[in-house]
Order: C-alpha cells, then sequence, then structure tokens
C-alpha cells in the first residue's frame, strides 16, 4: 500500500498543480499573489512556493513573468504598439519593471522589438 499511497498524493500533486496553472493561465493579467494561488491548492504560502518549484524547476514569480512576457510578445506581434497598453493588458503595473524584465529575457527593450518587428 505504500506505493498507492505514494501515488495517490503524486495525483494530487498533479490536480493541484494543473489548477494553479490554469488558474494562473485565465488570470495572468490580474494581479496575483503567492497568498491567492496558495490558496487554491490549500497550502501555506511557503510549502506553496517550494511545492511549485519542485515541480516545475522555477518559482511562480518566474513562470508568471514568462507567460505575462510570451503574452506581450503575442499582443505586439498583433499590431498593438502602445507598450504601456501592452504591459498593462498583460499585468505589468509597473512599467520599468516590464522593461528590466523584457530586456532580461529577449536581451533587447520592447521598443527595440517593436522596430525589429517593423523591420519584417
Amino acid at each position: 500500500t505504500r506505493n498507492t499511497e505514494a501515488d495517490a498524493i503524486l495525483t494530487e500533486h498533479a490536480k493541484k498543480l494543473k489548477e494553479v496553472l490554469s488558474y494562473i493561465d485565465a488570470h495572468y493579467m490580474e494581479e496575483l499573489t503567492i497568498s491567492g494561488l496558495a490558496g487554491i491548492c490549500f497550502f501555506s504560502e511557503y510549502y506553496f512556493m517550494r511545492f511549485f518549484k519542485k515541480h516545475m524547476n522555477m518559482t511562480v514569480v518566474e513562470y508568471l513573468n514568462n507567460l505575462r512576457l510570451e503574452k506581450a510578445v503575442e499582443l505586439f506581434e498583433q499590431g498593438n504598439t502602445s507598450i504601456l497598453e501592452v504591459s498593462l493588458a498583460t499585468g505589468f503595473h509597473n512599467l520599468s519593471y516590464f522593461h528590466k524584465i523584457f530586456k532580461r529575457k529577449f536581451h533587447m527593450t520592447p521598443r527595440e522589438f517593436l522596430k525589429k518587428l517593423s523591420s519584417f
């Protein structure tokens, strides 16, 4: 029964992770908190952060930022040229933070990215 218990826990964890990921996917443009996300799983914040990192190999914030940046790129590619609007639409309510992590991930600013897009 040891294995079936472990399997049950893994299944339960997989279910909770899936719930959190689909919640993040549906609400990435809103302000999300660790406590709010932990609440979906009925975990403490501390346990949730460790749980997430263990299963996703990145922190919640890294995951959320990556998702938001991908959505931002999609918006830019669809012809949105307002960096502020894209930033807000993807859940970044601080423009300089958006610039900073966009540049960290893509090695160019949003403006440079838009320039590159328009040159194609």
